[in-house]
């Protein structure tokens, strides 16, 4: 695997040329390249082997996604090679390779950029007529055969709704992540629409609104801090469209002596987060069910290589195709749910965030 990953390095830094990339990759054999195989049933050493791109496996919540995955992978009897391409596109673009010369069936992919995404895909699909599976985001090209993701609307929703229940009205802020991401403009729409008669009666005045590159948590740190410069430290709710976001705003109020008088919420459930809620700093984060996220992953998967057709709840149109997919629910994690949220999920540990365990 370790000499998987320096070939694509390599590759990807121009070192070697892209045929003797493929070339090298197929002679390691995809056992090498295989994680996982020696803990998978008996019934998957010779089933059909999937890849899964993943940009990097730093963010907290990516080697879940993969363990629940590979769980219901496993009791499908798929093989797997799964890799993270350290946020960086050409080492996607190589690792994708290497999958492809060891023979995968079908291709999941979260890309690290969607318009290079869309780039690798369409490459993909010219050279070999496999599956390809958009995950958490959907690649905006009409190669891929079916996508999986959260609901990005109705975070926006709960998060608002959360709030309107329990913050004061008056000056408010939205901190939103990259503006030419769906996944950052989706949530906001789902705020927004549920906060526009409020705005529009005068009852909530949305004082700062700001889109953040790279979901950067300094970036909201500075949105909040002059926000509340000009508005006298007149700010009564933060919605966040994401954890790291609400964490920077979170600084920007512990400077000032506002942690727990301003209402905030994050998404995703961090650790830091988590422990946000336990100490009062944090009213709410939203989670969506990775678990069922992971497993209609793979149950795709494993209906496009045998010919079926994957369940689907939704489907977008992309260039001239209808692209199936499923729309993954999420749930409010408060102070008041997040014990029954810990004893659902494996996502955080009790002692760790500062709770109790049971």
């Amino acid at each position: 695997m370790g000499e998987l990953f320096q070939l694509a390095r390599m590759y990807a830094a121009g070192r070697i040329s892209r045929r003797s990339f493929m070339s090298l990759a197929a002679a390691y054999g995809a056992a090498s390249a295989t994680l996982g195989a020696g803990a998978l049933p008996a019934r998957a050493a010779e089933g059909p082997l999937v890849g899964f791109s993943f940009p990097s496996f730093d963010a907290f919540r990516w080697p879940h996604d993969r363990h629940y995955f590979e769980t219901r992978a496993a009791e499908l009897g798929l093989r797997c090679i799964i890799q993270g391409a350290n946020e960086d596109v050409s080492t996607q673009d190589a690792q994708v390779d290497a999958m492809l010369s060891q023979g995968i069936e079908a291709l999941i992919i979260i890309p690290v950029n969607v318009e290079a995404g869309a780039q690798i895909v369409e490459r993909v699909k010219k050279e070999v007529n496999i599956p390809i599976l958009s995950y958490n985001y959907v690649i905006p090209s009409p190669a891929i055969d079916y996508w999986v993701g959260r609901d990005n609307y109705l975070v926006g929703e709960l998060q608002a709704k959360q709030a309107l229940m329990e913050a004061k009205k008056g000056n408010w802020v939205v901190a939103s992540g990259p503006e030419g991401v769906d996944v950052a403009r989706q949530k906001t729409e789902g705020a927004l629409r549920v906060l526009q008669p409020y705005i529009d009666s005068g009852e909530i005045k949305i004082v700062s609104h700001q889109w953040h590159d790279n979901w950067r948590p300094e970036a909201a740190l500075k949105q909040l801090e002059d926000a509340l410069t000009s508005n006298d430290n007149d700010i009564q709710a933060v919605i966040a469209n994401e954890e790291g976001l609400a964490l920077g705003a979170l600084q920007a109020l512990h400077q000032e002596g506002l942690n727990g008088q301003v209402w905030i919420c994050g998404e995703d459930v961090w650790p830091e987060g988590a422990r946000a809620i336990v100490k009062g700093d944090m009213a709410m984060s939203a989670w969506t069910d990775l678990i069922q996220m992971g497993r209609v992953a793979a149950e795709a998967a494993f209906a496009l290589i045998n010919g079926q057709v994957p369940e689907s709840n939704d489907s977008l149109d992309v260039g001239e195709r209808k692209i199936p997919g499923m729309r993954i629910q999420s749930r409010v994690v408060n102070k008041e749910t997040l014990p029954e949220f810990l004893k659902l999920t494996d996502w955080l540990k009790p002692e760790d965030i500062g709770l109790e365990a049971e």
